[in-house]
């Protein structure tokens, strides 16, 4: 009776054996977890608002900080690059300086300007087509113009001797650049937040460079004007975009 139970007892343990070392079903085998998600549609439209830090230049005639309004339009034509049209609407405020005063230039008025911008460039995607944990950073790279509207003309610059001083937004070129970070909670819907830096020009006007105003900030001691400068604009932002 010992030797059958122990006989038995022998088969079992070989069976138990058997089963732990078997082969997982294929399906198990081939579920592997990962935290990368494929971005399956390429073609999203977005809506953004945040704030602009604008730089007014040496000369302080430029358009100053503002809230910003606008939309951008992607599509990937690679695993990470996507082709991207943006537009962005400001509504600044700009000081109005007249260089002739005998203490020199100074601000003789505060005007608003409205601005728009429009640029198209590149988005690149550090994770590809893809989202790691459902983020995807990235940094971007772009061109284009900005555009004065609506500019206030001030009263202290109404006289016709006035129109060399008088200084405009006009069309001026922007280049910018930035990082970014979109979260997508789901297939179609993506929440961004972004910093860019807008590097544009300012003209200074052409009064600012005649000989009795050169004279009188060089006898002061001040900084002479510059021609034009290229000024730093950080902005940061927020974005709602959907997917197609």
């Amino acid at each position: 009776m010992k030797r059958v139970l122990f006989t038995a007892g022998i088969a079992l343990a070989v069976v138990f054996v058997s089963g732990i070392g078997s082969p997982l079903p294929a399906q198990a085998q081939e579920r592997v977890d990962t935290p990368y998600d494929w971005i399956d549609r390429s073609l999203r439209l977005g809506v953004y608002a945040g704030h602009l830090g604008a730089d007014r230049g040496s000369s302080e005639i430029g358009p100053g900080s503002t809230n910003v309004f606008g939309a951008r339009l992607r599509t990937r034509v690679s695993s990470p690059l996507s082709l991207e049209l943006n537009t962005g609407l400001g509504s600044s405020d700009r000081y109005v300086i007249d260089p002739r005063p005998e203490s020199g230039p100074a601000a003789v008025d505060t005007v608003d300007v409205g601005w728009l911008m429009i640029e198209g460039g590149f988005q690149i995607a550090l994770t590809g087509a893809r989202t790691l944990h459902r983020l995807q950073p990235y940094v971007t790279l772009t061109g284009g113009v900005l555009l004065g509207i609506d500019e206030e003309q001030s009263d202290s610059l109404a006289a016709p001797a006035d129109v060399p001083f008088r200084y405009e937004v006009g069309t001026a070129g922007v280049f910018s650049g930035g990082v970014g970070v979109e979260w997508l909670p789901a297939e179609r819907l993506g929440i961004g937040l972004e910093v860019r830096d807008h590097l544009w020009r300012i003209k200074t006007p052409d009064g600012f460079f005649q000989a009795d105003v050169l004279e009188r900030i060089e006898e002061l001691g001040l900084p002479a004007p510059r021609e034009s400068e290229w000024v730093h604009n950080l902005e940061l932002s927020a974005s709602l975009y959907y997917y197609f």
